[in-house]
C-alpha cells in the first residue's frame, strides 16, 4: 500500500504581490463571520498562515499589519485621494487606551466585518477583546524558535523605525497615518509587556534575553485571555495536518503555502517608501509648472 504523504510545502517568489493582492482589498461578501483569530506575533509566519487559513476557511483573512495599510491606499487619482482612508483610522481609534470594552467590541466587528479570520498587529495586541467580540472563532497562535524569531522581529523594527519615516509617507492618503497607527501600536505593545514580563520572567532591563523572551511572554498573554479548550499553537512548519485538525477539515491535495514574511513585509514596505517619494516629486513638479505659469502670466 502506498505511503499517505502530507503535501509538500510550496514557496512563493513574489511575497509582496501576494500581499498586495490579498490585503488590498476591503471583503464584498460582509454575510462571513471571523472563524480564526490568529494571535501569533509578528514574524512568526503569519503571511503563510493567512495564505493557509484563507485556502481552508474559503474566504478574506485581515493580515491586519498590511491591511491597514494597504486597503486604501490604491484608492487614488493622481493627487487627489478618491476616499478617506477610514480603515487604518479605525485601527488607531481601537489603539486608543481610553476605550471602553462596548467601544472595542463594537470597533473590531466594523475592522472585520466580511473576513473569516484575522493575522498578524496589531490583531493580535486584542486576543481578549477578539475572543469576547467572536465567541465562536477559535485562538491560534502562530511560533516559533525563540531566538530566531527575535532576530527576524529586531530587523523589522529596524526596518520600520527610522525617525524620518512618518515625514515620508505624509504623501500617500493612508500611509501619512503611519506614524499615529504605529505609535498607538508600540505604546499598547510596551505597555501590556512590561506588566506581563515583571510578571512572568526574571526581569531585568539589561537581560540579554529579555527580547527573545518577549514571544513565551506572549504566549502566556494568550493562554489567559482565552478559555483552554479554544486555544492552539501551530508551527507552520508542521503543514497542513494540525491545522486542517483544528479547524476540522479535509487536508487539501495541494501544497501547504509558505510566503517569506521578512522578506515581503520589507519590500512591500520600501516600495511603499518608493511611491511616497515619486508623490513628492509629483507634487513639486506640479507646485514648479503653477509658478513658472504664474511667472509668465505677470509678464
Amino acid at each position: 500500500m502506498a505511503e499517505n504523504k502530507t503535501p509538500a510545502t510550496v514557496h512563493y517568489a513574489n511575497s509582496t504581490d501576494l500581499l498586495q493582492r490579498t490585503q488590498s482589498k476591503a471583503p464584498t461578501d460582509l454575510s462571513k463571520s471571523l472563524k480564526v483569530i490568529g494571535a501569533g506575533m509578528s514574524r512568526t509566519a503569519t503571511v503563510s498562515f493567512t495564505l493557509a487559513l484563507s485556502r481552508l476557511l474559503d474566504g478574506p483573512v485581515c493580515h491586519s499589519g498590511s491591511a491597514s495599510l494597504l486597503r486604501e491606499e490604491g484608492s487614488v487619482c493622481f493627487l487627489i485621494p478618491r476616499i478617506s482612508p477610514d480603515f487604518v483610522k479605525k485601527w488607531i481609534k481601537l489603539l486608543e487606551p481610553k476605550n471602553d470594552e462596548e467601544t472595542k467590541e463594537k470597533l473590531l466587528k466594523e475592522l472585520l466585518a466580511g473576513y473569516v479570520g484575522i493575522t498578524d498587529a496589531p490583531g493580535y495586541q486584542f486576543v481578549g477583546e477578539l475572543v469576547q467580540a467572536f465567541p465562536d472563532a477559535v485562538v491560534i497562535c502562530t511560533t516559533r524558535d525563540e531566538q530566531k524569531w527575535w532576530v527576524s522581529y529586531s530587523e523589522l523594527m529596524k526596518t520600520t523605525t527610522p525617525w524620518w519615516i512618518p515625514y515620508v509617507f505624509w504623501s500617500l492618503p493612508t500611509m501619512r497615518w503611519f506614524g499615529a497607527w504605529a505609535s498607538a501600536m508600540r505604546a499598547r505593545f510596551m505597555g501590556k509587556m512590561l506588566i506581563l514580563i515583571r510578571s512572568s520572567v526574571n526581569y531585568s532591563a539589561n537581560s540579554k534575553d529579555l527580547g527573545p523572551k518577549l514571544l513565551q511572554v506572549h504566549h502566556e498573554y494568550v493562554r489567559r485571555v482565552t478559555p483552554p479548550e479554544k486555544v492552539f499553537f501551530f508551527d507552520v512548519k508542521e503543514g497542513w495536518g494540525p491545522l486542517c485538525k483544528i479547524l476540522n477539515v479535509p487536508i487539501p491535495e495541494e501544497p501547504f503555502p509558505h510566503a517569506n514574511d521578512a522578506k515581503a513585509v520589507q519590500e512591500s514596505f520600501v516600495g511603499m517608501i518608493k511611491l511616497a517619494a515619486l508623490r513628492w516629486l509629483q507634487w513639486f513638479a506640479v507646485v514648479g509648472v503653477a509658478i513658472t505659469a504664474g511667472v509668465y502670466a505677470l509678464k
